[in-house]
């Protein structure tokens, strides 16, 4: 497959983790949502066979600020990615704070795949999701956006993350991935090299893990209800 990985996160994370950790030279996702450059020139080849990336970097908050004040301010990415194609896949890497970069990655995206920390925060953060979802399918120019998975994420083996896993499993049955992804220090290790862990640890838990969410994933049935296949449609993943 041939994936697009657009990082809408300050922190840019993504962007350190498949460009080696390197400084990002040139234009990034705050110049593409300010208009200052097209799609094609924001977007770089990664060390990754079959992956390209538009980059984002910690100036990303500052063009949040500058946003603000623009017009058509919530539909600039999808305008902007009109002009892209040829790729399989297109994934968002979004922050967890809603602002005009969420939403403009919301009034974008077709699916919706949210990890989950193991807290009480996180649940409680889920139906605050759910109603801005709904607004984005109401009142901007995305109808189709949704959420189509849970996975649970740095999860610790304890009655608390147990109790968390049970009380989604309940709560969201259709939407719950099987795949956990455990807590672990081969996570931070692969980090710090600016490697994925499955790069860095193939054979370790939480990489084992990841490749049976990304199974999951690309299955679009193998969630818990399964009604995550039911649309037929595979467009867009954040």
């Amino acid at each position: 497959m041939r994936v697009l990985l657009i990082d809408g996160d300050p922190q840019a994370n993504a962007t350190m983790t498949v460009l080696d950790g390197q400084e990002v030279n040139g234009p990034t996702i705050g110049d593409l949502l300010l208009a200052q450059v097209e799609a094609g020139e924001a977007i770089r080849r990664t060390r990754l066979e079959g992956m390209d990336l538009i980059p984002a970097d910690a100036m990303l908050a500052d063009a949040v600020v500058a946003l603000s004040e623009q017009l058509g301010r919530e539909s600039r990415l999808r305008r902007a990615m009109r002009a892209v194609d040829g790729y399989d896949l297109v994934i968002v890497d979004a922050a967890p704070e809603l602002n005009l970069v969420t939403i403009n990655i919301l009034n974008y995206v077709g699916e919706l795949l949210v990890p989950v920390d193991a807290g009480l925060y996180s649940v409680v953060g889920l139906g605050r999701l759910k109603d801005t979802v709904n607004q984005v399918r109401t009142h901007l120019d995305n109808q189709t956006v949704r959420i189509v998975g849970l996975v649970l994420t740095r999860a610790h083996n304890n009655r608390a993350t147990k109790d968390l896993e049970t009380q989604l499993r309940e709560v969201y049955t259709p939407l719950v991935h099987k795949a956990v992804i455990p807590h672990s220090v081969r996570v931070e290790e692969a980090h710090a090299r600016h490697r994925t862990v499955l790069e860095f640890a193939p054979r370790s838990t939480p990489a084992l893990a990841y490749d049976r969410l990304l199974t999951e994933v690309l299955g679009h049935g193998e969630t818990t209800g399964g009604n995550a296949a039911e649309s037929g449609e595979e467009d867009v993943t954040a």
